[in-house]
């Protein structure tokens, strides 16, 4: 059995280490270790519930079997593991590509596609997870890593169709259905975002898909509804982006004292965004002008 773990949009950059060091260890069997990676993410973040499921998971195989799937049918897999452990990835790269010319290639291609994911070789990457679906067209994983790529790079209206193919074998998985609405998101399909999102959200609601299903309605024109959303969101997701959203959904409403505060705190939490910086300087503009034109009817007042 292969533990695949996929990390959240707003992951803590610890527990995405963490998680990262339980995947390894699943891979080469230490069980252990790995319940123990997964122990400190739910000391740091208690609600986590990948984390929690995953720990449902890896009890059963500790209970069921004491060797995973993976090294059972390909031992050099776990050889690579133990080279990516100590970070020669070199040889890490190599053991997968000799593992990749024997039997059950495609679980070697699936790992050689995330070994070029993580280092941002996205062609390669799919290249890898193409191999992988070529060897067995029914290994579902291949599928979800071939539509997150893909969404990685921007190509947007492929990454329906593995999405869908995925979820024929594994029907009710949150992260299919939210990476398939942030592609719809994004080709401009708001419907099918917003029903796409709203089985995440049953599957597994979490402050990320809260946050997507904001973007839907910010952009569908329901401002008032997404700022309720977003500033609901304020305590678990502290990041620019949720601050530039609660900028436009002021801006749209024109409360533009509101969006003003909230645009200075996302240059605040931003790497020197040019965009923004004339965002606060357009809204700027807008309350001096309203302000002048206060003044000047107050004076004609007067006279």
């Amino acid at each position: 059995m292969a533990v695949c773990c996929y990390i959240p949009v707003f992951a803590d950059e610890i527990e995405e280490d963490y998680l990262d060091m339980a995947a390894n260890y699943c891979v080469i069997g230490d069980y252990e270790s790995a319940m123990g990676y997964l122990d400190k993410i739910l000391a740091i973040n208690p609600n986590n519930q990948q984390v929690i499921d995953l720990k449902k998971g890896l009890s059963h195989v500790i209970a069921q079997d004491k060797k995973t799937f993976v090294t059972s049918v390909n031992p050099l897999i776990k050889q690579a593991q133990e080279y990516k452990r100590v970070g020669d990835e070199q040889m890490e790269l190599s053991t997968l590509n000799e593992a990749a010319q024997g039997q059950n290639s495609y679980l070697a291609y699936y790992y050689i596609g995330n070994f070029y994911r993580d280092k941002n070789d996205y062609m390669k990457a799919l290249d890898a997870f193409n191999s992988a679906l070529s060897a067995r067209p029914d290994f579902a994983q291949a599928y979800l890593s071939t539509a997150i790529t893909l969404y990685d790079v921007g190509r947007y209206d492929a990454v329906i169709n593995p999405i869908d193919k995925y979820l024929t074998f594994v029907p009710d998985d949150d992260l299919a259905y939210a990476v398939k609405s942030r592609a719809e998101f994004e080709l401009g399909m708001l419907e099918e975002s917003r029903a796409d999102n709203e089985k995440a959200i049953q599957i597994n609601n979490c402050p990320e898909y809260q946050f997507d299903k904001a973007k839907i309605l910010y952009k569908s024109g329901d401002y008032q509804g997404a700022k309720n959303i977003f500033t609901e969101l304020l305590p678990d997701i502290q990041t620019s982006k949720i601050y530039e959203y609660l900028c436009y959904c002021d801006y749209a409403m024109q409360d533009y004292m509101s969006a003003l505060m909230n645009i200075d705190k996302a240059i605040i939490l931003s790497d020197d965004d040019e965009y923004l910086n004339n965002k606060y300087n357009e809204i700027k503009g807008i309350l001096e002008s309203s302000s002048n034109e206060q003044t000047q009817t107050q004076q004609q007042e007067q006279q």
